[in-house]
Order: structure tokens, then C-alpha cells, then sequence
């Protein structure tokens, strides 16, 4: 039986209108589980350093980019037949991305993030590599690989693939109400701030994509807040110790 006989039978199965819906719907609670298994091989992993950051760290990263990022893309492109711009890889409307993220990012560093690093869980939890800390070279080549491969997979999976996959079979509330619930689950078991600011953050984000069109200015807005938030931990644990 041939690969598009096999497609055929499952959007009759699930009904045509409720293929790639149900598709997607699937992935959103399979991925993130199939990352924190990732997640939990690598700290059974032999230790050691992988592109000079540890070796586990370096599973998540890698695993996150495989799974959120690679997986969704060929979905989209062999299993969908669509393009990736319908998904908000474009630059979408830059002027008011732009705007948002010069507005709010500076609000969350000095509202959230600079107070936040005072708190003994935030410290704990980030850096994900405490050796970033350790020279401004870790800190660079850390941050660097983070920004490759972590942030633009998250940020392709949950407001692309899930956010724009949704939006045209729920409506643009609900899916970004539907693509807020895996990204809040995915970080349990970190800091319960972070873990409640998940929730904010993805409605936020979401309306950012939504809004400019594109996960660029969302995905612009994470990075600094993630490389902004390992920056006052390492200051303020420096100053505390």
C-alpha cells in the first residue's frame, strides 16, 4: 500500500475537514511528552560536554530542535502540502513587531525578570548550564546555541505550527487558548513563577504572531527575555554569593 493510499484512508477516517486539525491536536500533546522523555535520557546520559555545554542540556536542545522544529516542518510540507509562510515563517508586518518588542521587553526586564533572578528557584533552574556563568565566552557560546536551536523550534511549534495550523478550523481565540496549554505544561516541574508566567507568555506571544503575521517578533521577544533572565542570575548569584 503506497504512502498517499495510506493518507487517503486516514483524512476518510477522521473526515476531510478535520484531518489536519486533528493532526495537529495529536502532536500538541505528543511532542512536548516525547521531549521530556528526551529530556529525562539525557540525565541518564553519560556526563561530559557536547559543543562545550553539558551533555544533557545539549540532548534537550537537540531534541527540542528535532522534535518541535524539523517534524513539524516536514508535516507541514509532506503530509499537509503546504507552504511554511502559512505558518508565520515571514517577516510578517516588521513595523508593529518591532514596536511591540521595543515596548515590552524593556517592562518585563526591569518589572519581572531583574526581580525574579532574586528568587532562589529562578537561580537554581537558570542558566540551564550553570557553566555559562563562568566566563562571558560560556555565556556567549551558551546563549548563542540556545537562540540556533531551542528558541526558533519552540517558537515555530507552538505559535506556527499549532497557533496558524489551528486558527482556521477553531478561530484565532481558541487557538491561542489550545496552543497556550501544552507550552504551560511543558514547564512543570520548574520554577512555579516561570510556570505561571507560561501561561501569560503564551497568550502574549500568541497575539504577537497572530497580530504581525509571524513568529519572528514573538520568537525576537523570547530570546532576549531567556538570555536577559540568565544574565541577572548570574549577576545576582554572584552578588548574593
Amino acid at each position: 500500500m503506497t504512502y498517499k493510499s495510506e493518507i487517503a484512508r486516514l483524512k476518510t477516517f477522521t473526515g476531510s475537514d478535520d484531518f489536519k486539525p486533528s493532526v495537529i491536536l495529536i502532536l500538541a500533546a505528543l511532542v512536548p511528552a516525547a521531549h521530556k522523555y528526551f529530556m529525562w535520557l539525557g540525565t541518564h546520559s553519560s556526563s561530559g560536554n557536547i559543543l562545550g555545554i553539558r551533555s544533557d542540556v545539549a540532548v534537550m536542545f537537540a531534541g527540542l530542535f528535532i522534535l518541535f522544529g524539523v517534524m513539524p516542518a516536514l508535516i507541514i510540507r509532506y503530509l499537509f502540502h503546504e507552504g511554511l509562510r502559512e505558518y508565520g515563517i515571514t517577516a510578517g508586518n516588521w513595523r508593529d513587531g518591532a514596536m511591540t518588542v521595543l515596548i515590552l521587553f524593556p517592562l518585563i526586564a526591569l518589572l519581572l525578570l531583574y526581580p525574579s533572578s532574586f528568587n532562589p528557584e529562578m537561580r537554581m533552574a537558570f542558566p540551564y548550564d550553570k557553566s555559562a556563568g563562568n566566563s562571558l565566552h560560556a555565556f556567549a557560546r551558551f546563549e548563542s546555541l540556545r537562540g540556533i536551536f531551542f528558541y526558533p523550534a519552540w517558537e515555530f511549534f507552538f505559535w506556527g505550527f499549532l497557533l496558524f495550523g489551528l486558527r482556521r478550523s477553531v478561530g484565532d481565540n481558541l487557538a491561542i487558548c489550545i496552543q497556550t496549554i501544552p507550552s504551560c505544561m511543558w514547564h512543570i516541574g520548574g520554577p512555579g513563577g516561570e510556570l505561571f508566567a507560561s501561561i501569560a507568555g503564551g497568550i502574549l506571544f500568541g497575539m504577537m504572531a497572530l497580530r504581525t503575521k509571524s513568529i519572528l517578533w514573538p520568537f525576537i521577544l523570547h530570546f532576549l527575555i531567556g538570555v536577559t533572565t540568565d544574565f541577572f542570575v548570574v549577576i545576582s548569584s554572584v552578588r548574593i554569593g
